[in-house]
């Protein structure tokens, strides 16, 4: 079974016959049948929805368009699309950006979100706002590790939270339920932990994007990272320590060339296998499709069931 995000007119030209064609929520007024609702969920339109940094300071994340999922009036909105979605009559939506900040966001990644909704659901971030302030001005490997540790479990409680409650919603509707996701290890660090996105989700569609140029990106996302980690005056041996733990991808003399010229497609299919082992049935692959992975999809299309194309 093949999918299609992005331009999906494209296929018909590259001489493929998608099976679903995934589209924006807010694009769609009638029921189509091979067509998948997408809902971009911390969508924010005032600034109180907007994530709040350690100092205070409010932003939007991802497309300058996100804010906090703890947040009430972003819940209710996607409530209210579900809703729509199933009045139109469709039986699944995916939710996308389900998530925090990303090494995409720079210092967001580390600094976000701190508003009063995510400390009213996870009070330990209030202990958690110091140790950041602290570990900028002085870092060393161990103790970052364990904030980055620490905020990955709040974010995961974030993306639970909403989840279980939007869960609800849909079981309700009798709809089915999948989101797109970061890759793991990553994703751990945008609160999108495997375990909790197999005990709601119906499917889970990890994107592993060689190279392209915005958030989950996995070349801009490793080379934000990077030089987030080194902003921090780590050594270089905490730094490759920190990047290995948190993306799976070793730091070498000429990996960093990978950030600009994009990921290889080795490390892309062994990325997509660590992910197929943790989610099992649930899984399925969003490629990223540019020239390099068109010459190679014929074997991904031959070898996985089910398959999802982003198309640029």
């Amino acid at each position: 079974m093949l999918g299609v995000f992005g331009k999906s007119w494209k296929a018909g030209e590259l001489k493929l016959n998608p099976d679903i064609i995934y589209i924006n929520a807010d694009k769609i007024h009638r029921f189509e049948d091979n067509v998948v609702p997408v809902i971009w969920v911390p969508k924010a339109i005032d600034p109180d929805e907007y994530v709040v940094d350690i100092y205070g300071d409010k932003h939007l994340f991802a497309f300058d368009n996100s804010g906090c999922i703890a947040n009430p009036k972003i819940i209710e909105r996607t409530i209210k699309i579900i809703n729509k979605i199933a009045e139109l009559g469709y039986s699944e939506v995916l939710l996308d950006a389900l998530r925090l900040p990303s090494p995409f966001d720079k210092n967001l990644f580390l600094t976000t979100c701190f508003c009063k909704h995510s400390l009213k659901i996870y009070p330990k971030l209030g202990e958690l706002r110091d140790l950041i302030k602290n570990v900028i001005e002085d870092a060393d490997a161990k103790s970052l590790r364990n904030i980055f540790m620490e905020l990955a479990r709040a974010r995961a409680y974030h993306v639970e939270n909403i989840l279980s409650i939007l869960y609800d919603e849909v079981v309700q509707l009798g709809l089915k339920l999948s989101a797109a996701v970061f890759p793991y290890p990553l994703s751990r660090y945008v609160g999108q932990e495997p375990d909790v996105m197999k005990n709601y989700l119906n499917e889970v569609h990890v994107m592993l994007y060689h190279k392209c140029f915005g958030a989950a990106c996995l070349n801009a996302e490793y080379k934000n990272l990077f030089e987030l980690l080194k902003t921090l005056k780590l050594d270089y041996n905490g730094l490759k320590e920190i990047f290995q733990h948190m993306t799976g991808f070793r730091i070498d003399s000429d990996a960093t060339k990978y950030f600009t010229e994009g990921l290889g497609i080795k490390y892309i299919e062994e990325a997509l296998e660590a992910n197929r082992r943790i989610y099992g049935d649930k899984f399925i692959p969003i490629l990223w499709l540019d020239d390099r992975l068109e010459s190679n999809l014929q074997k991904f299309l031959d070898k996985y069931e089910k398959l999802d194309l982003f198309i640029p």
